[in-house]
């Protein structure tokens, strides 16, 4: 990985050299920051859903495979920002009626005190711009970005006012930022479509994040004193709690533990919130009483427990908006992962987008839990249920960005697309690579799934105990 100073310098290089746009200038009075803009910005607008007959144009999602962006920096010199400045590259929004495009946002900030350690903040309360916009659907983070533009609402809409509102309410919310300002890409043929987003993806935005997303790697859960709760998809998921730890990233992939303790100094009366560990009741698994409690609370005295290192016994609950998820495959007693980008059909005879239809909107489903891109990366994931040894099934792109976390002795004994897709095909394949999973059956040839229950309800004592054993008894092979 490149140095910070060098990263730095090769994302100016960038910045400079992407193709000419037509400029715009925003107001920088804050008497007139939102001058100009004709939407409403509200909480009444937060997880709004545009369904394709609806939409007048798309911008990113799953018919790209995710290849677009919202890329936000912080900038430590003053010069290198023109404030205000926002530069549309490629057609308006008049211009791309009943299209879909890839799209690439890239927006700079700086302030004297303003360091990297505030960038959560900066992504949250620029995403507002969308996520409370009126007439937008906004889901997902990062690099799989996916927005939809309602037709009644899009003659108050263009995309430099769009700059200008994003860029702008972050300012007005967060006075550490003094100057901002922005580009942003729709990636017509001509530009370079998807192929071009995606460069600047793998060259921009990727080295950027993975710097960042180090440094939060360098401490465990057992280094701090206090986790952190977001409610902030209630609005849609009424029961939903995130749990925020240094090894549990939130599914959103929007945060981390360092951004959610800056976000609750800031405003400890918001949707981010403290969560004080009480015992440790299941250093394993990681159960907390003091997370338990604030989940309860939290949760409209929804759901009472949370392991925070399983997917199959008590698992935080699902908004809607992870990245990818691990979903139980009882034919073979084993795990397996998907992606949003994957749009084939998982050993479970459904998609992706089926999957997270079914396990989404707040409930708590075992055997079923959102992640984020960065949870496998954590030495605690599924630890639970028997670490890497349970995972049986991975989409081969999913794998290959996984490369580096998975195991060297577990890699060639994972199955894809390409192996199968049917669990009697990969009850064979792990019989035949040896998969670890395997000593968990009956006589090495019968699975024995465990009996999960309901969403919502509690295990049996006898079978979360013999659900446990078995992740215990992968892990010590």
């Amino acid at each position: 990985m490149k140095g910070k100073d060098e990263q730095r310098l090769e994302r100016h290089k960038i910045w400079n050299s992407l193709p000419k746009g037509e400029v715009y200038l925003a107001p920088t009075d804050p008497d007139e920051y939102f001058k100009g803009i004709k939407y409403d910005i509200s909480p009444r607008q937060f997880g709004l859903r545009v369904r394709k007959h609806d939409m007048y144009c798309e911008l990113g999602g799953p018919r790209h495979r995710y290849s677009s962006f919202f890329f936000i920096e912080v900038i430590k010199d003053p010069e290198e920002i023109e404030d205000g400045r926002i530069e549309v590259i490629g057609p308006e929004l008049s211009d791309i009626e009943g299209q879909s495009l890839p799209f690439g946002f890239w927006i700079r900030y700086y302030g004297e005190h303003l360091t990297e350690d505030y960038l959560d903040l900066l992504t949250r309360w620029t995403y507002f711009a969308l996520e409370e916009g009126e007439g937008w659907m906004l889901l997902n983070t990062r690099d799989t970005i996916w927005l939809r533009l309602h037709k009644k609402d899009v003659h108050k809409h263009d995309l430099k006012r769009l700059g200008q509102a994003m860029i702008n309410l972050c300012k007005i919310q967060f006075p550490l930022v003094e100057k901002a300002d922005a580009k942003i890409l729709i990636a017509t043929e001509e530009l370079g479509g998807a192929e071009y987003t995606k460069e600047l993806i793998d060259n921009v935005c990727v080295p950027y994040w993975e710097r960042l997303d180090e440094r939060t790697r360098r401490f465990s859960d057992e280094d701090v004193d206090t986790f952190y709760g977001c409610t902030i998809c209630q609005t849609f998921a009424p029961s939903h709690v995130c749990v925020v730890a240094p090894d549990r990233p939130p599914y959103c992939g929007i945060i981390t533990w360092i951004g959610a303790k800056v976000m609750c100094d800031l405003d400890p009366y918001g949707y981010i919130f403290e969560m004080p560990l009480g015992k440790c009741v299941d250093p394993w698994g990681g159960e907390y009483t003091g997370v338990n409690e604030k989940i309860y609370e939290k949760s409209n005295r929804t759901y009472k427990r949370v392991v925070m290192y399983s997917a199959i016994t008590y698992p935080q609950t699902n908004c809607g908006c992870f990245e990818a998820a691990i979903f139980y495959i009882p034919e073979v007693d084993g795990l397996g992962l998907v992606d949003r980008r994957y749009s084939g059909n998982t050993p479970l005879g459904m998609t992706f987008s089926t999957l997270a239809g079914l396990i989404s909107g707040g409930l708590q489903n075992h055997g079923y839990c959102g992640i984020s891109f960065r949870t496998p990366r954590s030495k605690k994931f599924v630890r639970a249920d028997g670490g890497w040894h349970r995972i049986v099934w991975i989409p081969k792109e999913y794998k290959q960005m996984l490369a580096e976390v998975i195991p060297s002795e577990m890699y060639d004994k994972i199955a894809t697309e390409y192996d199968c897709t049917d669990p009697e095909e990969l009850k064979a394949f792990l019989m035949r690579v040896n998969h670890p999973v395997v000593q968990l059956w009956k006589n090495g040839e019968e699975p024995e799934p465990v009996k999960i229950p309901p969403p919502n309800t509690d295990w049996e004592p006898e079978e979360e105990r013999i659900a446990r054993e078995r992740g215990r008894k992968l892990l010590k092979s």
